[in-house]
């Protein structure tokens, strides 16, 4: 279903203006200014024949992505990390999506790499667009666009986006506003994980880290019902200076010691979490899938774990909250003693004082009669996944003074 015309008409004549870079920026030197994440997602290797829905090549990539907070000087990141051959961007293109693949006319802007229109990104590295001129609001899906002329096997990405990536007919249609070349579509993101802009001094961003329960399994496509899009919608509630980042760096399956699907949390705290542009805050929600699907007899090797990302983020002087594992009983792994195992490292959370804060999403979405079950209303059927209101009970749950 379309969206309201009037509405359709305020974001041509606001993108238009940022696009064409006519909203003004602070002037030079009138304030402190920083480049500040304002969405992201968690890239693992996507092979042809395995989770990707189709090779990718001779062809455009049209993406869309909803930023959190607002600022100047748009900047996007290209990544080949898990890539094996270097893979080459003959045009790149952002704009503000009007419906589906279609883009609101007049805001299709090209963005360039070190003033060229055409980047080539070896394996291994990640590439950062340089700033588009004008400002850009919060809570906006922008549409990226990205013509990779040859084939890439193995694709950098993130594979359950819970959004709609549309995929062209052979050619070079990053330019294009209309809909029209883009002919089939998947639900992942290719090459994309991470989209900043320049905003006050005083600004930063906090790092959702986290398996399906943060990624977002259980809602539907396009939805942005992720409980870090219901996290923002409460941020973006408050005064613009009390404004934060809100970026997701969930992998559904993920686990905190073993790499499986998606490198181990652990292994990919760094890169994943604490290189955020601007990021002040991480959130760890993480475990529940070493519990549920390992042979560990205790809460030991999470806890070590624990304290390693601790000990990592308290380096780079940044806050870390960890967040209590929620109930999964009724689901097919859980036994007594996996039960066990996360109730001792949820005692652990909430008593060693080791974390800078505890969110006790365990205490908000059990059920009080039997604990270790979810609560019928946030359970989304598997006694495991949240349902939207679950979700959002989530998001609820976090102190913003603790961000």
């Amino acid at each position: 279903m379309r969206r309201p015309v009037h509405r359709l008409a305020m974001a041509v004549l606001v993108m238009t203006a940022v696009m064409a870079g006519v909203l003004p920026t602070s002037p030079a030197g009138a304030e402190s200014r920083r480049l500040v994440g304002t969405w992201s997602a968690a890239s693992d290797r996507l092979t042809a024949g395995d989770r990707l829905t189709t090779t990718i090549g001779g062809q455009t990539i049209r993406m869309v992505a909803r930023t959190s907070i607002g600022g100047s000087g748009l900047r996007i990141r290209l990544s080949n990390v898990f890539g094996t051959e270097p893979v080459t961007f003959k045009s790149v293109h952002i704009g503000l999506q009007a419906y589906g693949a279609e883009i609101v006319t007049k805001t299709n802007q090209a963005l360039t790499f070190n003033g060229r229109k055409w980047i080539t990104v070896r394996p291994g590295q990640a590439i950062w667009s340089d700033p588009l001129p004008g400002k850009i609001p919060g809570r906006r899906d922008m549409v990226i666009s990205l013509y990779v002329p040859t084939t890439v096997e193995e694709v950098t990405g993130h594979d359950r986006a819970y959004a709609t990536t549309y995929l062209s007919t052979p050619g070079n249609y990053a330019a294009d506003e209309s809909a029209e070349a883009f002919a089939t579509t998947s639900t992942q993101w290719y090459f994309l994980d991470r989209i900043a802009v320049t905003t006050a001094g005083g600004t930063g961003s906090v790092v959702a880290l986290g398996d399906s329960i943060t990624d977002g399994t259980g809602q539907g496509n396009d939805a942005n019902r992720r409980w870090t899009d219901y996290l923002y919608q409460r941020v973006g509630q408050l005064p613009a200076e009390k404004r934060v980042g809100v970026l997701n760096v969930g992998i559904a399956g993920n686990r905190m010691l073993s790499s499986g699907v998606g490198p181990s949390a652990l292994t990919r705290f760094t890169r994943d979490a604490l290189s955020q542009p601007g990021v002040r805050t991480v959130v760890v929600l993480e475990g529940i899938n070493d519990i549920s699907r390992g042979e560990y007899t205790s809460a030991k090797p999470l806890i070590d774990a624990y304290k390693k990302m601790i000990k990592q983020a308290h380096a780079k002087k940044l806050r870390i909250l960890g967040g209590t594992l929620t109930p999964f009983y009724g689901y097919s792994t859980w036994t007594e003693e996996r039960e066990e195992i996360r109730q001792q490292v949820n005692v652990w959370i909430r008593t060693s004082k080791a974390f800078d804060g505890v969110i006790d999403f365990d205490q908000a979405v059990r059920d009080p009669g039997f604990p270790a079950q979810l609560a019928a209303e946030y359970d989304h059927g598997d006694h495991l996944h949240l349902s939207d209101a679950g979700r959002r009970r989530l998001a609820y749950t976090v102190r913003l003074s603790h961000l």
